[in-house]
């Protein structure tokens, strides 16, 4: 027999996840209950019997469809009907339901994302990721921006700490950290730059492969955004850019910790 409460403990964000990944499945005409029956088949990963869900579900499910509206993903109406429960996808619907990469629309499958690439994510960076993600789903831009920097900065200073303590000279250990102890975060990834740069032939080619535009260029991207946030210039954040920046974080900071490992177990000169 068919559970009458199928998925009623399945927390908001998870739920979330189902319901974009039906929205996936379903072609370009979307209706409230065959939404429901979707995501209903999705969660039990079977379609052998009937499937009937309860109320609390479906205004779970609801919720959620109208929270998609407020973030600009659906709207209400399609060539069926132009009023609920038919539903159609924005253009901004349309990318990120065929984004292959983490959508922050997402923040179950995202940070689940995240989780799995790197389980060793350190908790302050996640902290200020999860802030940014669910303050871009509310709009608030300014904040997103501001979060999304601080996650990036963090990433950057624990591994500078880690290249810092991998010289194989003490004096050069020193040198490097007088450099910059107490700096701004531009002047130590400067410093930090000019350093790896030394001897980044010599490693792995993957990562020297990978370093100007994975890591340089991201650093700078994020850095830049964050500063126009952070400062009262005035100038509005452009959400187009924002949902890039966060849909390359998850490689960026992969690619950071690729390197945070490499150098805690390789000394350099």
């Amino acid at each position: 027999m068919p559970s009458e409460n199928i998925f009623v403990n399945i927390p908001y964000e998870e739920l979330k996840h189902f319901v974009l990944d039906s929205l996936r499945l379903m072609g370009d005409s979307y209706e409230y209950n065959n939404i429901c029956n979707t995501v209903a088949r999705e969660v039990t990963k079977s379609a052998d019997f009937s499937l009937s869900i309860s109320k609390f579900d479906k205004e779970m499910i609801r919720q959620i469809i109208w929270d998609l509206i407020i973030e600009r993903v659906l709207t209400i109406g399609n060539y069926h009907s132009d009023s609920w429960p038919w539903l159609s996808l924005t253009e901004y619907g349309e990318k990120i339901i065929q984004s292959s990469f983490p959508v922050p629309n997402d923040p179950g499958g995202y940070l689940g994302r995240i989780d799995k690439e790197i389980p060793q994510l350190d908790q302050t960076i996640k902290i200020y990721l999860s802030e940014s993600i669910r303050t871009y789903n509310i709009n608030q831009l300014l904040s997103a921006t501001i979060t999304l920097g601080c996650a990036s900065e963090k990433s950057l200073l624990i591994l500078i700490d880690i290249f810092a303590n991998s010289f194989k000279d003490d004096t050069k250990r020193e040198q490097f950290k007088n450099k910059i102890n107490n700096k701004s975060i531009k002047i130590q990834f400067d410093e930090f730059d000019k350093a790896i740069k030394q001897i980044l032939q010599s490693m792995p080619y993957e990562i020297r492969e990978n370093y100007t535009n994975t890591l340089t260029g991201i650093f700078q991207m994020i850095r830049y955004n964050r500063n126009q946030a952070g400062h009262p210039t005035g100038k509005a954040i452009d959400k187009d850019t924002l949902f890039a920046n966060l849909q390359v974080f998850i490689p960026y900071c992969k690619y950071i910790y690729g390197l945070m490992d490499y150098f805690s177990n390789n000394k350099h000169d």
